[in-house]
Formats: structure tokens, sequence, C-alpha cells
């Protein structure tokens, strides 16, 4: 994971622009089976404004019931093998740290993910486990730990 950025109420030009900043000008963009609504006013989408902007893009469809538990359970099963940059990466690692389930105390059932600062950070990197597939043939040299990389 090489970076973290989250950010609320900026035009589509901001994000695209650090993302080319950022380096990651060749970057697929995943999104969420809402980027492929287009706005009723401008008849424009996240997903046809980011190809414009020359970025692949890949709507995920609409994972109906148990959405929520698919993602938690994609990054479960990819958490192990990735490996974050500690330094670009802080802000992401934390919403996953806090992400929790809402709770009925009462009747003692899980009410599914708690919609709070983290809720965001996180439904986005579950996203990114859904759509993960590992590149055949490569790994992660050991000697990124010594570059801040952590496991």
């Amino acid at each position: 994971m090489l970076d973290y950025y989250e950010a609320v109420g900026q035009p589509l030009a901001t994000h695209v622009g650090w993302l080319r900043r950022r380096g990651h000008g060749e970057a697929i963009c995943i999104l969420p089976h809402d980027g492929a609504a287009n706005d009723r006013v401008f008849d424009v989408s996240y997903e046809s404004a980011l190809r414009d902007a020359q970025f692949d893009v890949e709507v995920i469809p609409n994972q109906g019931a148990g959405a929520a538990a698919l993602r938690v359970e994609s990054a479960r099963r990819l958490f192990p093998a990735l490996w974050f940059n500690e330094a670009t990466t802080k802000g992401g690692l934390e919403a996953l740290g806090w992400y929790h389930e809402k709770k009925d105390e009462a009747r003692d059932i899980g009410l599914g993910p708690e919609h709070d600062w983290s809720s965001h950070g996180a439904d986005a990197f579950g996203l990114m486990c859904v759509a993960y597939e590992r590149p055949r043939g490569k790994t992660v040299p050991t000697a990124r730990r010594k570059q801040g990389w952590v496991v």
C-alpha cells in the first residue's frame, strides 16, 4: 500500500491532480457501483470523468446484502500479504484499526459497520481487496522493511 488519500467536497480535478503528483497517473481507479451513476445536472459520472482524464476505471458491481461482510473477509484474507508505507498510509491504517461493527446491545446483535470517520477509508480498502488480483511472479523485497514499510 503506497499512499492513503481521503478528501471531502473537492472537485474531481483535485483528486486527479493528487494522483498524478504522487506518480499514480497509470493507476486503475476502482469505484463502487454508484461510481457509474450519472449526475442529473451535468450528465457525467465519476467513471466517465476519470476515463476522460485518461485513467483506467473498474466499477465493482453492487454486491447487495452482505457486501460489508464480503469486504471485511476479503481484507482479512489479503491483509497478511500486504505491505504498507508507514509514512504515507498512517491515516488509512488508523481508519482500519478503528473500523467496527455497530451493535444493538439490548438484543446482542450486530447491525453492520458503524458509519463514522473510519468507515469511508475502511470500506474503500475493503473494496480494493475485493477487486485485487495478485500479480503473477511478483514479490515484495524484504529490504522494504528498512525503508519504512511495515507488514
